[in-house]
This record gives structure tokens, C-alpha cells and sequence, in this order.
């Protein structure tokens, strides 16, 4: 079971397998009394093995957004399969799913209103580890929180201030940091570099790259940024309407979708 994840594992295995996943909304109509039902998700399928990127674009509305809180639980898809390590986590107990949620980290587009503008650097990035009791004792913690913030290159200095007085890219780096925090494997970004500028993307996207290659973490990353897609995957997956359409290297996939879709 999950509990058992650290054991070494077949290579070709995907750490995160998707199959079939649809998510329907169901929404009341104005005025009148029956719901529309409508689909966020249509049957999607995708593998992503350990240290590898897979980039899902697609235009404002597709489902990639959708899809991301889906593999974190925080929508309930209405059919399909969501494989971590060959464990379906819609079957996992709470003890269980523990355990994934541990290892699987969602990093939002907009970091300033996902961290507590009371709480300092040092404090956001040791909450996720004090709330999973990881490490026990306060001098493997102190010494874990450096190590973190030293991982995403904020100096000392920024390490007692809080989010307002953070640059966009910063914060960025601030909620990628609580996101390492208890060792994940595989780390979804949603539109997480969009709203920085130029400069402060590259050396996120610089970041990313170097953090990838020392803890061989997989990466779903959902923007609708084609130059950071090519950029930064290595398989790009195209959402058009809640269903994939194309699915490949970068240039095969960003180059066709300037033709129409079949």
C-alpha cells in the first residue's frame, strides 16, 4: 500500500497514472427549477513517470484547472481512476491518503493569498511539518527549514519577513518551498508562473528545472503559456472541451494545434 511507497519501485511504472477521468458539474438555471448538467472532464488519461514534466495546456475554460484539483481531492471526479504508485487514490483510506497527500502538492497562480500574511517565511514553510509532526524534534526542523529555503535560493535575510513585504516572485518561491517541505514526488502548478513577469518566471522556471534534477520530482505543470510548456516539459497534453486532443513532445504537439483538430 502507500504506506510502503519508500521500496524500491520498477522504473517503468508511472508514478501518477490517469484513467478515464470525467468530472461533471451539475448547476441550477436561473429561473427555473431543473439543473444543467455539464462537463469539466471528459474521460481523461495520461501516465507521468518520476523526474519527468508533463505541460497540459489548452484555452481559458478547457478543464485544465479542473483537472488539477481533481488529483488533489479537492474535486470529487464522477468517474475514472487516479493511479499514485499503482494505488487508486479514490479507494485510499484516510490514513492512507494521508500518506499521498504528503508526496503530491498542489502550487497555486496566486501565492500571495495562499500564505498567511501573519505568519513569517520560516513560519509558512515549517507549518506543513509541524502539522504532519515531520521531523519530531525542534532542532531537525530548524535545520530542515534552512535547508528548504537555501533549496529555493532565499537568503537569510528574507527569512523573517512576511508575504506583503515579498516580491511576486518571492512568494512564488515561498509556496514552492512549503510545498518541498515534506519531501513530495510530485508537485502540480497551477498557472503558478503566469502572473509573474519575464525576469521572475525564467528564474523560477530555472529553479524548477535545478530542483528536478537533484530530488527527480515529477512535475504536472498547467499553464496556458505555450513558450513556458516548450520550455519546460517533456510531454505536453492539449485539453480542449474537457478531453485531451493531442498528447507528445513539445514541438509535435505545440506546432500541430495551429492546425484544426480532427
Amino acid at each position: 500500500m502507500i504506506a510502503e511507497a519508500q521500496k524500491p519501485r520498477d522504473a517503468s511504472q508511472a508514478l501518477l497514472s490517469v484513467r478515464e477521468l470525467s468530472l461533471e458539474y451539475l448547476r441550477r438555471r436561473m429561473f427555473v427549477s431543473e439543473r444543467a448538467e455539464t462537463m469539466a472532464l471528459r474521460s481523461v488519461s495520461f501516465d507521468l513517470h518520476e523526474g519527468k514534466t508533463l505541460a497540459l495546456v489548452g484555452p481559458s475554460g478547457s478543464g485544465k484547472s479542473s483537472l488539477a484539483r481533481c488529483l488533489v481531492l479537492l474535486e470529487k471526479p464522477s468517474a475514472g481512476r487516479i493511479l499514485y504508485r499503482g494505488e487508486d487514490v479514490l479507494a485510499l483510506s484516510p490514513k492512507e491518503l494521508k500518506a499521498v497527500r504528503k508526496e503530491v502538492h498542489l502550487v497555486f497562480q496566486d501565492a500571495a493569498s495562499a500564505l498567511n500574511p501573519r505568519l513569517t517565511v520560516k513560519e509558512l514553510v515549517a507549518e506543513p511539518m509541524v502539522i504532519h509532526k515531520t521531523p519530531s524534534e525542534r532542532s531537525q526542523l530548524n535545520k530542515r527549514i534552512d535547508e528548504i529555503l537555501d533549496h529555493v535560493e532565499l537568503g537569510r535575510t528574507w527569512r523573517d519577513r512576511r508575504p506583503l513585504e515579498l516580491s511576486g516572485g518571492q512568494r512564488q518561491r515561498v509556496a514552492i518551498a512549503r510545498a518541498l517541505a515534506l519531501r513530495p514526488r510530485l508537485l502540480i502548478f497551477d498557472e503558478a508562473l503566469s502572473s509573474l513577469d519575464l525576469s521572475a518566471q525564467a528564474q523560477i522556471a530555472n529553479l524548477l528545472l535545478d530542483l528536478q534534477e537533484r530530488h527527480a520530482l515529477a512535475y504536472l505543470y498547467v499553464t496556458h503559456d505555450l513558450r513556458m510548456a516548450g520550455a519546460l516539459a517533456n510531454e505536453v497534453a492539449w485539453l480542449e472541451a474537457g478531453r485531451i486532443v493531442r498528447r507528445g513532445l513539445p514541438v509535435e504537439v505545440l506546432t500541430a494545434n495551429l492546425q484544426p483538430v480532427s
